[in-house]
């Protein structure tokens, strides 16, 4: 298990994608009814319009980049990854995917706090489906805020989302089933989720459980993992987006451009590095 302050790099690294990696797609698809839970029209439309290379941080198993890659037609695609795990996987859908796609596509090593990216390369720099709360405290996300903006071009595109924080689910929950789906050679495999809330920190430990069962309803394997997330509010963010050198700044509560509301829903926000873009 990760401890507090661990940078996104060995927080997933250790604890997340050992327990998580082999079954990251199908968990996500069981829960969201598919490899699409709302947000790729919203990143294939930035990457569309940002015009050069484009990268991913914590880019997981490859869903949103290769999503990413069909709308930035021609760019370089780099999906960074500090999951040894999920690179393989991202990996594998890479193999998988037609091969004038995959060849401007590439998974590499890194987190947010060190990018293997050179200054001022890209168009766009995104962090998708909550990879940015792994960095447990304002100073790790602004140092990620930081590295994020040294790869950018002047002119390029910052976007991140978040889950827009909700008290009426701040609490501590014991476990509870969050996904069935079918077990390969039969049977199914059920995922539990438990979170505890630490306040002062604003940080959630979520737990996971997978419990695997055959046709026969036997239990055959019984796996357990945790990670802890950070979750920030609407002006906390654009503060610290702010503080690292950003302008521009819009947030949306939803990937259709809606504003915040009263019914918290995703956090999604766009940034510029200021300056001109380079003449085409």
């Amino acid at each position: 298990m990760e401890k507090p302050g661990q940078a996104l790099g060995d927080a997933i690294g250790e604890g997340y994608a050992a327990a998580m990696s082999a079954r990251y797609d199908a968990d996500f698809e069981a829960i969201f009814g598919g490899p699409d839970r709302g947000d790729l029209d919203f990143f294939r439309a930035i990457a569309a319009s940002a015009g050069g290379p484009v990268a991913e941080i914590g880019a997981g198993t490859g869903r949103v980049a290769l999503a990413v890659a069909e709308a930035a037609v021609g760019e370089a695609v780099v999906g960074v990854e500090p999951s040894e795990g999920m690179r393989a996987a991202f990996e594998a859908r890479l193999a998988a995917a037609d091969p004038r796609l995959s060849a401007r596509v590439c998974a590499r090593a890194g987190t947010f706090a060190s990018a293997p990216l050179p200054d001022a390369s890209q168009a766009l720099v995104y962090s998708a489906f909550r990879s940015f709360q792994h960095l447990l405290s304002p100073d790790e996300q602004l140092a990620g805020l930081v590295e994020m903006r040294r790869a950018l071009r002047p002119g390029g595109t910052v976007a991140i989302d978040l889950f827009d924080p909700d008290y009426r689910l701040l609490h501590d929950a014991e476990p509870f089933l969050v996904a069935r789906y079918p077990r390969a050679g039969g049977g199914t495999i059920e995922r539990y989720d438990s979170r505890r809330i630490l306040r002062a920190e604003q940080l959630v430990e979520v737990g996971f459980r997978w419990i695997e069962r055959d046709a026969r309803r036997r239990v055959v394997a019984d796996e357990r993992g945790s990670y802890r997330i950070r979750y920030t509010f609407p002006y906390e963010l654009v503060h610290l987006v702010a503080r690292a050198g950003f302008a521009d700044v819009a947030l949306f509560g939803d990937y259709d451009g809606s504003p915040l509301g009263d019914d918290p829903r995703e956090l999604v926000l766009v940034a510029k590095r200021p300056g001109a873009k380079p003449a085409a």
